[in-house]
């Protein structure tokens, strides 16, 4: 009475099904073919970069050198404006009252304040 004991299955092969199998061309690894549309996207984004890296130049260019006119204007303004204030103390000086009365003096002239008038614009 062993009937504990397990029996020992028959042992069943699965069916052999013949498969169709396609031969296909093993390319090796990083090897691939461009299509005629990627290459030309490939030549767009090629030359719009190209484009960008001109514009860049060019306007760098054009930036350094409205730096440089700049300069030379910022420059003339200065001289301009320290040309002013010389000419603006100088006529102050020479419209000085004691200057006036100075060259009254020397010439035998009083001079009246009622009678000046200073102009200014």
């Amino acid at each position: 009475m062993n009937q504990n004991t397990a029996r020992p299955l028959p042992k069943v092969e699965p069916e052999k099904k013949s498969y169709l199998h396609l031969v296909t061309e093993q390319r090796k690894m990083g090897q691939t073919k461009w299509v005629g549309q990627e290459i030309v996207m490939a030549a767009v984004c090629i030359l719009i970069v190209l484009g960008c890296l001109i514009g860049m130049v060019a306007s760098s260019g054009a930036v350094s050198s409205a730096n440089r006119n700049l300069a030379l204007v910022q420059n003339q303004v200065d001289n301009l404006g320290n040309k002013n204030s010389n000419l603006k103390q100088e006529i102050n000086e020479l419209t000085s009252h004691s200057r006036l009365q100075k060259i009254a003096n020397k010439d035998g002239l009083s001079l009246s304040n009622q009678n000046i008038r200073n102009v200014s614009k």
